[in-house]
Parts: structure tokens; C-alpha cells; sequence
């Protein structure tokens, strides 16, 4: 059987991208977000390996024999059997036999993100841009959009009917400030502070409900000899989220997009304000927290070695136990007076997401993507996970009372989310803030210092 593989970008692309990425290649990369998030959420900080799966997917070949087949490359950055995966293996494997097995899908999965966007770099300067790739709508993404290598993603879900069949929060996630998307989410998480109930009733201490509040509980706990927060420092950001949390407060996201574009400074009022916080709340952190890992961090928590643990709803298979024991509960982000967001806002995110390569966007691939939409929610949500996708759960499951809150929690999250600002910022600042908030937050490090470090890497960036 004739396989047919899709032909590489053109001459001129790959010169554009050349250029594009000359200085890039040189930066180390990070990326939260997600978020992620282990996969299903942000972080994937699962190894470095690389594996590469082909499953029988569908979609007629161009020409007219029959016995052609396409093969579609799908480069990943998800963990390999996580849910997503697992979701999307399935959707591919029946589209397969539906379709005649006349399309395949490749997946290569490289689940460590530095690595795999390093790797997506390299593909991409190279003229070898995949079929399928995985991106956060960060500044690399808006480099391949201005070069014209990635579909409108918000038109094609208009243009069939299916913009209003996702979650609209789901969606924003995934948008550039002016609106415009270019990444399908096929997760959707929310983030909250999990609490040691017992410890927490022990020193009359209740979930807070402001800032201020906050850093009280953590007071009385240290004075306790009780460490306050676990949290994961090896992977940077757990901690960059902290710093995020008053200017959100504050302003919603208008001030870390002010700041990326440098109309706002470090070292301005909310700026200092958040820094000032970072400093804070980092004094009541876990002992060697900036070479504490993820797994620790989360362990430490389920130990009862510390009070609060910063996370994800994409870990509820890990606190449900522990919650159904009435030993853990869960409270958002507090809030601060005279803010612009309330209690039902805080960190939303639809992690890193699916986008396509204009020149290899045909027909065929539409009906397979369009045939993921119609299929992915109910698969993904049927794996205990929240779909960005509307949908009804399935009836032959059953799903547990904390995950059943959760997706009422999102079913009322209000209009501003916490966007994580690694999402925002150029690579060379973000490196430089996730690196140096460990200082900051450990006390090593003044916030005059912090904030100037801050402001002289965006001044140059922005040049750039």
C-alpha cells in the first residue's frame, strides 16, 4: 500500500522562519501552563523521552487510487497514556475504521516541554513543521501566525457551527489579547489552595477568604512549628504563580499584558505590590523548596507535613481519598477590597493547545478534526476530567461528590481568569522571573532588585 506523505514548507517559508527563530534558538525555554500541568494541565514535567505511536485514522488520499493512504504527522507534548492520549487514540482508531483506513496519524510524543518545544523549534526552522503540533498562544505561537503557518482556529469553529459548543472560558484561554485563536483546548482546569482540614481545626484556623487572611493562617501556623505551603520549586511554575496573584486581584490580566508590552514596570505600584506579596507568602514555603519537586510537594501535603498545597483539579484522583476521608477541602484564590475580580474568579486555564499547519490543512483533516469535536468531550470527561467541550457525562459512570463540586465550581466561574503569565511573557524575561523569584521568595533576593532585573529584560525584549 503507497503511503503518502504531506511535502514540507516552501522555500520561502522556510527562510522567513529562519529568520524568526535565529535569536530563539538560543533561549532556554519554559512553559507552565498550561499549564499545566502534568498533561492535563500545564506542566508536563513527565521526562524527556520521546516515543512515536501510529494509529489508523482516516482521511482519503489526494490523488484518486484508491489504495492510497495519507499519513498525518501529530507532534505532542502530552504524556503518553495520559487521558488526553488515551482520548485522542480512541477518537483516531474509530475515525480509522469508519473512514476505511485510508488515513493514518502519527504520534510523537515528546512529554518533557523544554525539550519538546526545543525539538518543535528545530522541526520548524527546518522546513519540517508537522501536521499537528501542540502551543500555548505565547510569542513563539504569534511568530508562526504572523508568518501565516497556523490555521485561524476561532474561524474554522465559527465557520462549522462549533465555537459555542466549548466552554467559553475554555476558549478565551486559548486567545492572543486581540481576540484572535489559532489553538484548540482539549483540556480545562481550574486552580485552587487544598487545606489540611484537620490541622486547620486545630488552630481555629478557617479557609481565608482575602489576602490578608491568608498570610495570617500562614503566620499562626509557622509560629506553630506547622510549615504552611508545600511547594513544587524545581519546576519554577508553581512559584510564578504566586506573583501573578495580586496584580490579578488588582486589574484582572490588563496589567501583566501592560507589562509584557512595556507600558507597565516591575518596579510601578502594583508591580512592587506583587513582588512585595512574593516575598511574603515564600517565607512561609517549605524548607528547600526551590529543589523540592513536584511529587514532594504533593506528598508532603497528603503527609501532613504542611497545611496547603497550591493546585490543579487535574490531581483529583490524588485528593480524593484524603477529601471523602473529610481530612482535605479545597478554597480559591482570595480575594483583595476594592479589586476588579471577585471570589468566582481565579486561575482558569484549557492548557497547552492543538493547532494546525496551514499548508497541510485539507479537507480530510478537517473532517477528522471536525469529527474530534463531535467525539472528544464525552471520551475525555467519561476518563474523570473536566472537557472544555459541553457535554453530557456519561450515565454508565459514576463520578465522585469532589469532582462533581469542581465542575460546579466551573460551571460559575465568573468573566476575568487568572491567565499564567509564562503565557505572556518573551522567553528570555520569563526564564529570568521563574529563575530569580526563587531568590525573592527565599529572601535572597530584595524586590528593588527583583523588579529591576524584571524591567530591564522586558526594555530589551520590547526593542527586539
Amino acid at each position: 500500500m503507497l503511503v503518502i506523505k504531506r511535502k514540507g514548507e516552501s522555500d520561502m517559508r522556510k527562510k522567513i522562519m529562519s529568520l524568526l527563530l535565529a535569536t530563539g534558538m538560543a533561549v532556554t525555554l519554559m512553559s507552565g501552563c498550561g499549564n499545566a500541568n502534568n498533561g492535563d494541565g500545564n506542566t508536563n514535567n513527565d521526562g524527556g523521552g520521546s516515543s512515536v505511536k501510529q494509529t489508523s485514522a482516516s482521511s482519503s488520499a489526494k490523488s484518486g487510487n484508491n489504495d492510497e493512504v495519507t499519513t498525518v504527522k501529530w507532534f505532542t507534548s502530552r504524556p503518553v497514556d495520559g487521558a488526553i492520549d488515551q482520548a485522542m487514540h480512541e477518537i483516531a482508531d474509530e475515525y480509522s475504521e469508519k473512514m476505511g483506513g485510508k488515513w493514518k496519524i502519527e504520534f510523537e510524543t515528546t512529554a518533557d516541554r523544554p525539550s519538546y518545544l526545543q525539538k518543535l523549534k528545530t522541526l520548524i526552522a527546518g522546513g519540517n513543521m508537522p501536521d499537528i503540533i501542540d502551543i500555548d498562544a505565547d510569542p513563539y505561537c504569534q511568530e508562526l501566525v504572523d508568518a501565516g503557518m497556523l490555521v485561524d482556529v476561532k474561524k474554522f469553529l465559527q465557520d462549522n457551527g462549533k465555537y459555542d459548543s466549548f466552554y467559553p472560558t475554555a476558549l478565551k484561554y486559548q486567545e492572543f489579547t486581540n481576540g484572535s485563536m489559532y489553538t484548540l483546548p482539549l483540556e480545562y482546569h481550574v486552580e485552587m489552595t487544598w487545606y489540611n482540614k484537620e490541622i486547620f481545626k486545630k488552630y481555629n484556623l478557617s479557609a481565608p477568604k482575602t489576602m490578608d487572611e491568608w498570610l495570617t493562617v500562614c503566620k499562626t501556623l509557622k509560629e506553630n512549628g506547622v510549615t504552611p505551603i508545600s511547594v513544587d520549586g524545581v519546576d519554577r511554575w508553581p512559584i510564578q504563580r504566586y506573583i501573578a496573584m495580586m496584580p490579578f486581584r488588582r486589574s484582572g490580566n490588563d496589567y501583566i499584558i501592560k507589562l509584557r508590552d512595556g507600558e507597565e514596570k516591575m518596579s510601578d505600584k502594583v508591580g512592587k505590590e506583587a513582588a512585595t506579596f512574593m516575598k511574603d507568602i515564600g517565607q512561609y514555603f517549605n524548607d528547600g523548596f526551590a529543589a523540592t519537586d513536584y511529587a514532594t510537594a504533593q506528598s508532603m501535603f497528603l503527609d501532613g507535613k504542611s497545611a496547603m498545597y497550591y493546585i490543579g483539579d487535574w490531581e483529583i484522583a490524588a485528593m480524593q481519598e484524603a477529601y471523602e476521608a473529610g481530612k482535605v477541602d479545597y478554597f480559591y484564590l482570595p480575594t483583595v477590597a476594592d479589586g476588579k475580580t471577585d471570589a468566582t474568579e481565579f486561575c482558569v486555564n484549557s492548557g497547552i493547545g492543538m493547532a494546525f499547519n496551514t499548508k497541510t490543512f485539507d479537507e480530510k483533516t478537517k473532517d477528522f478534526a471536525l469529527y474530534v469535536l463531535d467525539n472528544y468531550g464525552k471520551k475525555y470527561a467519561a476518563k474523570q476530567q473536566m472537557s472544555p467541550i459541553k457535554t453530557e457525562l456519561p450515565k454508565d459512570m459514576k463520578f465522585s461528590d469532589l469532582y462533581m463540586k469542581i465542575r460546579g465550581d466551573m460551571e460559575k466561574t465568573g468573566e476575568h481568569f487568572l491567565k499564567p503569565w509564562d503565557t505572556y511573557l518573551d522567553a528570555d524575561t520569563n526564564t529570568t522571573m521563574q529563575d530569580n523569584l526563587l531568590l525573592l521568595a527565599s529572601g535572597d533576593m530584595s524586590v528593588d532588585d527583583f523588579c529591576k532585573l524584571i524591567d530591564d529584560s522586558i526594555a530589551m525584549n520590547v526593542k527586539k
